[in-house]
């Protein structure tokens, strides 16, 4: 499996430079950013290379991506405690209950525990 993991990244690592190398002329375009607020002035990032925008916009949609999927990770994780908590408190009580019924029903159904003295007398 470890083996055809690396093979996989290689393969859309490759995927990734065919991609790059056959668009490199749009990639090395400089091209600017102009980013209007409604308020006040719009704002002008200098030029710089495609590339470097798609490169930016990626990550900052894997941190939004990563940080929006933290909070579930965290409230999976306190789910599956309690769970774990539940299911160990409820196994104990099963055992607690199956020691009670074994106490209960005795040796056996309909036998009962012969006396060591013959003329002893039950008072129960």
């Amino acid at each position: 499996m470890k083996k055809f993991k690396i093979a996989l990244g290689v393969i859309i690592v490759g995927f990734f430079a065919i991609i790059f190398f056959s668009n490199k002329e749009y990639f090395m375009a400089k091209q600017g950013l102009e980013i209007d607020l409604l308020v006040g002035e719009p704002y002008h990032l200098k030029d710089l290379p495609n590339a470097f925008y798609f490169l930016i916009f990626f990550l900052v949609g894997f941190l939004i991506a990563y940080f929006t999927s933290l909070f579930d990770r965290f409230k999976s994780k306190k789910k599956i405690k309690t769970l774990n908590t539940a299911a160990t408190d409820q196994l104990k009580e099963i055992s607690e209950l199956k020691k009670e019924v074994a106490s209960l029903k005795g040796p056996a159904y309909g036998y009962s525990k012969p006396s060591e003295e013959p003329d002893a007398v039950s008072t129960a």
